[in-house]
């Protein structure tokens, strides 16, 4: 398919007959993920009801006290392995899938075995860090297994990612997600406080199980040649490291300005804005999770080809924005709905931050499609250089924005952060690749950039009828526009 796809866009008409098929293609790996992506936000969500019911604040304190302790475990060990592990598959020829799927799959289990014998070392560490005393030290040996397994799950993941099994990873993330809630809420509500640690395993263990049972369809080689797997996990290693790096480093800045606001205005507004910052980033994120799936593996496989490269991101960039056009504009018209639902009337406060917020989310997939072109590119170095430029302005503009607006300037300053980080992304592209040919999505992301901070402009002030009207005229217009342009039409002018 790729050559058909190469000698298309060397053609003298420059039309991409392979259109109608990704768009297709594209869609509908959205709607598997995204329907996974919503399933799960649900088990999260009465997971925590559940949890909040049952035990009260103090038990979803700990309950989040030992997954945020284990999580920061997961990230330094597993060095990112699903991400790397997905381009290197991806990028390799036929004769070498069957190793490289061996490679990640034993890479994967080595991270685990590591980061579980860190966790068993540091049990009383960890124990008198987190809650100030050593009596939950057995408690954190009995999760090094959780640490273990989500190393291996990652691997997996990374695997099925690479080989295309969009509906087997879909399926094992879902079911097993389903399958860990039950468990999970049984044992809270057999066993109370006691109940935590376990139900936190037996998520692990369900989402293991499910992966498990698919993995088998994707078959690695039985043994490897001497020095094959040091050869080969050194590339997965090294952009593994970077990208783990700038995790870290965007994870500190975000905890640094967290602190400046607790102390600067209280543990109720850094609350609030935790409430919104989560919807905007992880409910609505839902979309860029989804489509991520399947855009990253194929961009990965293309990455040599600068016009292949160039013609998957602005089909890409140009499908977002006409479907964020919808999403986003129906979106800021319920935000007050939404926050009720998630949350309560006393988060109430955070609408005004996620309704400017939003407006944000335009740079963001712009920036979100080009970025993606620095992974293909296994470029590691430069990775981890913007995505610190990118935390730095984030801390700035976030201390900016709440002395001059409170809660409001935060969501301005959620805008700038992505306007420039989108500069920042494209001067890569641009100037490191010497890709273009985006002009066009980028004029698009602009008008639709205005429509939804018009949207967002009356639903600050309060008129939301008028919301709804734009709502009613925009969402229409802009799905028309999407079925017509990549799904009906079976050839893509470029």
């Amino acid at each position: 398919m790729l050559s058909d796809m190469n000698s298309e866009v060397r053609s003298g008409s420059r039309t991409a007959k392979f259109g109608q098929a990704t768009s297709r293609r594209v869609f509908k790996a959205l709607g598997v993920f995204g329907s996974v992506q919503i399933v799960n936000v649900l088990c999260s969500v009465v997971r925590t009801k559940c949890i909040a019911l049952w035990l009260g604040t103090a038990g979803i304190g700990i309950f989040g006290l030992y997954n945020n302790a284990i999580e920061v475990i997961n990230q330094l060990v597993q060095l990112n392995i699903r991400q790397s592990g997905v381009r290197e598959i991806v990028g390799a020829p036929q004769a070498r899938f069957s190793v490289l799927v061996t490679v990640v799959r034993r890479l994967s289990g080595l991270l685990g075995l590591i980061g579980a014998f860190l966790v068993l070392l540091l049990a009383p560490v960890l124990s008198r860090v987190t809650f100030d005393d050593t009596d939950h030290t057995v408690p954190f040996v009995a999760l090094s297994i959780v640490v273990f397994l989500s190393s291996v799950i990652s691997g997996e993941q990374a695997v099925l990612q690479a080989s295309e099994r969009f509906r087997r990873l879909a399926s094992a993330s879902m079911w097993g997600g389903v399958a860990a809630t039950v468990i999970s809420i049984m044992l809270i509500w057999f066993w109370g406080y006691d109940g935590i640690v376990p139900s936190i395993i037996s998520f692990s263990v369900c989402i293991f199980i499910a992966y498990f049972i698919v993995r088998g369809r994707v078959k690695g080689v039985a043994r490897l040649q001497s020095g094959e797997m040091r050869e080969s996990s050194l590339p997965i290693l090294r952009l593994g490291m970077f990208m783990t790096a700038a995790m870290f480093i965007t994870q500190l800045f975000q905890y640094l300005f967290l602190v400046w606001l607790g102390r600067r205005a209280g543990d109720d507004m850094v609350g609030v804005y935790q409430a919104g910052y989560t919807i905007i980033n992880q409910y609505v994120g839902l979309i860029f999770a989804a489509i991520a799936i399947e855009y990253y593996p194929r961009i990965a496989a293309v990455e040599k080809s600068n016009n292949r490269l160039s013609l998957f991101v602005r089909h890409e960039m140009s499908m977002l924005m006409w479907g964020l056009l919808a999403a986003v504009v129906l979106f800021i018209n319920i935000v007050p709905l939404i926050v009720r639902v998630l949350y309560s009337d006393a988060f109430l406060a955070s609408v005004d931050y996620i309704t400017i917020a939003s407006v944000g989310t335009i740079p963001k997939a712009v920036s979100f499609v080009m970025a993606y072109v620095i992974l293909a590119r296994g470029d590691g170095v430069i990775y981890l250089l913007t995505e610190s430029l990118s935390s730095v302005l984030y801390l700035v503009l976030c201390v900016a924005g709440f002395r001059n607006g409170s809660l409001a300037g935060l969501g301005c300053a959620y805008v700038m952060w992505y306007v420039l980080y989108t500069i920042i992304v494209f001067a890569v592209y641009r100037c490191r690749y010497h890709m273009g040919g985006v002009g066009r999505p980028l004029s698009l992301s602009l008008s639709v950039s205005m429509i939804v901070a018009a949207q967002a402009t009356v639903c600050y002030q309060g008129y939301y009828l008028a919301a709804t009207i734009v709502s009613c005229v925009v969402v229409p217009v802009a799905l028309t526009m999407f079925y017509f342009l990549f799904l009906k039409r079976k050839t893509l002018k470029e």
